[in-house]
């Protein structure tokens, strides 16, 4: 698959699910930005950004918003957070509702999850989708990119912001992880 073809993949995919969404260039890369209903994040809501690369990438980022970010700009509990990361990508894989059972998400791609370096204090899931495994998959790689990945960042909104708010220790929101997001 091409770019022009994951992008064509992509837009028809918005218009047929009815997901709004905005393009715009981002230094030279399209770049299509997408706002989720998130009923445990911050404000209620998660941001995702999807940037088509020139050669054989795109990459899909979803984050917290503006308000999710200020707290953790302002959390004294940073350092915690970091231990609940690596827990998090270590251990912490999506799992599918489809009725049917045909594929896992993590089958297919494994997101990151990390706090940005660049003082904006952005927590985001982050993915490289290849196009010539978008091609294999299309409407799985459509499906992990606007439906797992922010399903995943709002489940894991209390754990995150409970131990950014020092409202639970790392621990505790391992074990809220455990069983309330991996069982």
């Amino acid at each position: 698959m091409t770019k022009r073809e994951a992008i064509k993949s992509f837009v028809d995919y918005m218009k047929n699910h009815n997901i709004a969404n905005v393009k715009d260039n981002d230094d030279g890369c399209i770049r299509y930005t997408i706002k989720y209903r998130a009923d445990n994040a911050p404000d209620g809501y998660v941001e995702s950004c999807i940037w088509f690369y020139e050669g054989d990438n795109a990459e899909v980022r979803v984050y917290y918003n503006a308000t999710g970010a200020e707290i953790c700009k302002h959390s004294d509990h940073r350092e915690r957070l970091l231990q609940l990361l690596n827990y998090i990508n270590a251990r912490v894989f999506l799992s599918c509702g489809d009725a049917y059972g045909l594929y896992e998400p993590h089958m297919l791609y494994t997101p990151r999850m990390y706090l940005t370096v660049d003082d904006c204090y952005d927590l985001t899931i982050t993915t490289i989708v290849n196009y010539d495994f978008w091609e294999v998959a299309p409407v799985e790689t459509l499906d992990y990119m606007t439906c797992y990945c922010p399903e995943l960042l709002d489940k894991l909104s209390y754990p995150v912001f409970g131990v950014l708010k020092g409202e639970n220790t790392v621990e505790g929101a391992i074990e809220y992880i455990e069983n309330n997001i991996l069982r």
